[in-house]
């Protein structure tokens, strides 16, 4: 409806630009989100089987998409109506902010995805299939993902609090100290957990929720680590270049 009011500029005054278009990005925002979480539970049957791998991608990806394509469009109608640019501000406000978020919400999907496939195989087993109980090496793992996923976003949301509280040109040491380490935590709790979740009996062995979010983790620690020895690097560089131009002069 939204697209034909597009090609009628007397009809898109009434919808186009006002508070109702908002709300309507807003609906349609919560909607995928519900329908993400239904077609992903393994309980459900739709998009994924009762072992947790995709079973119908159309679904699985395209909820997906959606999804994205909403936060996309309520991205486009702040900028545009407030003059508020979530992306240009993250950029603005802080060095490796997005990083942060995208680490936050990956661990949040991480956590998240475990402690369903915890819940609907390890938990309350009464009604499943012999084949729908998960072993117990199964069920560790995916404690494992519950824990490293807590983990990412905890230390990634206290970096975010951290970066939001402070202006770009603050200069402190701490904060790039607490960076780096968690940082470095971060990528290690990762890459030492995803064997464990991705391989054989692993819950993230099927490509799902819980794989992409592993992975997606891992890489996302990876670069942040890297951001931070490179801005280390540089700054150890002109340290030393300061000192020598010092003592030539």
């Amino acid at each position: 409806m939204v697209v034909i009011l597009h090609t009628k500029p007397l009809l898109s005054s009434i919808i186009l630009g006002t508070k109702i278009e908002g709300f309507i990005i807003l609906v349609l925002i919560t909607f995928w989100t519900a329908l993400v979480a239904i077609v992903s539970d393994t309980r459900h049957g739709l998009a994924t089987d009762s072992s947790g791998s995709i079973a119908n991608g159309n679904l699985y990806y395209f909820s997906w998409a959606g999804l994205v394509t909403g936060v996309a469009l309520l991205t486009s109608f702040m900028r545009s109506e407030f003059g508020f640019d979530i992306g240009g501000e993250m950029r603005n406000r802080a060095e490796r902010l997005q990083l942060w978020v995208w680490a936050v919400m990956l661990g949040l999907v991480q956590m998240g995805s475990s402690a369903r496939l915890f819940d609907n195989h390890c938990g309350d087993q009464s009604g499943l299939d012999e084949a729908e109980i998960g072993t117990i090496t199964f069920c560790r793992r995916c404690q494992l993902g519950i824990v490293v996923g807590i983990f990412t976003a905890i230390f990634s949301v206290a970096i975010v609090g951290f970066k939001l509280g402070v202006s770009r040109n603050a200069k402190l040491p701490w904060m790039f100290t607490a960076e780096i380490v968690l940082s470095g935590m971060i990528a290690g709790g990762q890459a030492g957990s995803v064997g464990f979740l991705t391989g054989q009996e692993g819950p993230a062995a099927p490509l799902n929720n819980l794989y992409y979010s592993t992975w997606g983790a891992l890489a996302i620690g990876i670069v942040l680590v890297g951001s931070c020895v490179e801005n280390w690097s540089t700054a150890k560089n002109s340290l030393r270049d300061g000192e020598e131009g010092i003592s030539l002069s």
